[in-house]
């Protein structure tokens, strides 16, 4: 049973739950990492696996695999390299961003909380 089932009335009076969570989470992250990594290495050859035998030429198309149903289609993202004053343009409107937090005229409307994990 997973520790969101578990969840007991109130998680945040319960320090043997709130350890629970932040021991699964750690797990999770540690295989999630694991997983990126392996993905890194064999995406390329799925990606060419699914063009040149699954789809053959067709946008996309339904599939059963271990016993669940995927729909794959094979997407595109255009990578732009910019002339130098757009880059120039974009460091300019860094640097006011920056200054603009600094000197109190951009207004802060959140602060977001997050855990960061190194393995």
């Amino acid at each position: 049973m997973s520790i969101a089932m578990q969840k007991p009335i109130n998680p945040y009076e319960n320090a043997e739950f709130l350890e629970q969570a932040f021991i699964r989470l750690c797990e999770i992250r540690r295989k999630i990492q694991e997983l990126q990594k392996e993905e890194e290495i064999i995406k390329d050859w799925a990606l060419f696996y699914a063009q040149e035998y699954l789809l053959r030429n067709e946008k996309e198309g339904e599939f059963e695999i271990n016993d669940f149903t995927v729909k794959v289609s094979i997407a595109q993202r255009k990578v732009f390299e910019y002339p130098e004053e757009i880059k120039k343009l974009e460091e300019e409107l860094k640097n006011k961003k920056k200054q603009a937090e600094l000197n109190g005229t951009a207004k802060l409307i959140a602060v977001n909380r997050y855990l960061v994990f190194k393995f």
